[in-house]
């Protein structure tokens, strides 16, 4: 599927000019703090947004699916949106995401999610 945006399909997992060999563990390239305008508040707010929309996961104690979880968490007008296919295929490129998004659920905030790092063909980091 070819439809993710540039900036989300190049989403880089580790150095960009590295070898091809995977670091141990992948260590997900992040935006500068001071990119990232929003307060904890902010972050909060949009929280407990995706909290609401996947409360009946929480109830039963169960995790919801990354893809669903991924998409709504891109829902953010500051990021490039996905729908659940273009997070799954996300998802299947860069499998270490998965483990920040998990961290973001069991801890009940998706700010590291909406910091990752990404960058398009030009190699020059967007937001």
């Amino acid at each position: 599927m070819d439809s993710i945006s540039n900036d989300f399909s190049h989403l880089s997992v580790g150095d960009l000019h590295a070898s091809s060999e995977p670091s141990t563990p992948p260590a997900l390239n992040r935006i500068s703090l001071e990119r990232d305008t929003f307060t904890d508040d902010d972050h909060k707010l949009l929280d407990e947004k995706i909290e609401n929309s996947f409360s009946a996961f929480q109830k039963l104690n169960e995790e919801p699916d990354l893809c669903d979880l991924l998409s709504r968490v891109t829902m953010d007008k500051r990021l490039t949106t996905l729908t659940t296919d273009e997070a799954e295929e996300l998802l299947d490129r860069e499998p270490s995401i998965a483990r920040i998004i998990r961290n973001g659920w069991q801890v009940g905030s998706f700010k590291e999610v909406r910091q990752l790092g990404v960058f398009p063909i030009c190699s020059t980091v967007t937001f």
